[in-house]
């Protein structure tokens, strides 16, 4: 699927953007708000959508997995996607969202219907997140650093990889594949976390996979079909920093403090309200 105008402005399609700047979203810090990866950000000016939020946002996209090509239907609430627009672009609440995303329902079942195995399934779902335009926040809000809730991402047709990441988890979780699942954070990038007795047996031999509470939750990439537990092309050799299921977890403080000191040092605007 391919737009050629995002909905980022005004929720159109056409190219126009009517919408005038109401409001500046300040900082929002949560976990590693220091990092230039998934912590807080200085959420600039967006315009606030024209949309009809009594209905519903309707779509397709093709998906291609196993040698099977699907176009697959879905709707996005326009108040659930109006919701997501006016609130902190921060992982937490697109965690939040990615957990309670009701309307994922029908599009996860309808993944599920069209792969003849719950490894499959898996694959499908990934299709779907690598299937969106790749596009960093700046380019397509303006903003260094903009989390999209799984809404935003469907509706705009686009998103980077943590976008990605947080509408893979959240189709993963739903009730037609019922994975537990939550953000890992390696250098510079963002993918999905699946508990490994969850994910269909085989699907994943020597897998990449960090333990929290006890757990132990697989890499799945968002941006790219591979292999659940390996890595996207470009992020193979990158550690992984921290890792993200109710709370952030730190794997590697080394790692993260360095980011730190890095991202302090190139002046970035930020705010430190909480470090690990």
């Amino acid at each position: 699927m391919v737009r050629r105008t995002s909905r980022r402005d005004d929720g159109r399609r056409d190219g126009s953007n009517t919408s005038t700047t109401t409001r500046r979203r300040l900082l929002g810090a949560v976990g590693t708000g220091i990092l230039a990866g998934l912590g807080g950000c200085v959420d600039g000016v967006l315009g606030r959508s024209s949309i009809d939020t009594g209905r519903a946002i309707r779509d397709s996209i093709t998906v291609s997995f196993d040698g099977t090509t699907a176009t697959v239907q879905y709707g996005v609430p326009a108040a659930t996607y109006q919701a997501a627009r006016d609130r902190d672009a921060v992982v937490s609440s697109a965690a939040a969202a990615a957990r309670t995303a009701d309307f994922l329902d029908d599009l996860a079942a309808r993944l599920r219907e069209r792969a003849d195995s719950p490894a499959a399934g898996v694959r499908a779902a990934q299709s779907l997140t690598a299937a969106l335009t790749y596009v960093t926040d700046a380019a397509s809000t303006g903003e260094r650093e903009y989390i999209r809730h799984p809404a935003e991402t469907l509706v705009d047709g686009e998103g980077d990889c943590d976008d990605k990441a947080v509408l893979l988890s959240a189709l993963l979780s739903r009730p037609a594949f019922g994975y537990r699942a939550g953000l890992v954070m390696p250098r510079d990038h963002c993918a999905t976390l699946v508990a490994r007795d969850d994910l269909p047996s085989g699907l994943c031999a020597t897998p990449l996979a960090v333990r929290l509470h006890g757990t132990e939750f697989v890499y799945v990439e968002a941006v790219q079909r591979v292999t659940p537990g390996e890595s996207a092309m470009d992020y193979g050799e990158r550690s992984l920093l921290a890792a993200y299921r109710d709370r952030w977890y730190i794997l590697d403080e080394s790692a993260v403090l360095n980011e730190s000191i890095k991202t302090v040092s190139r002046g970035a605007t930020k705010i430190v309200s909480r470090l690990f």
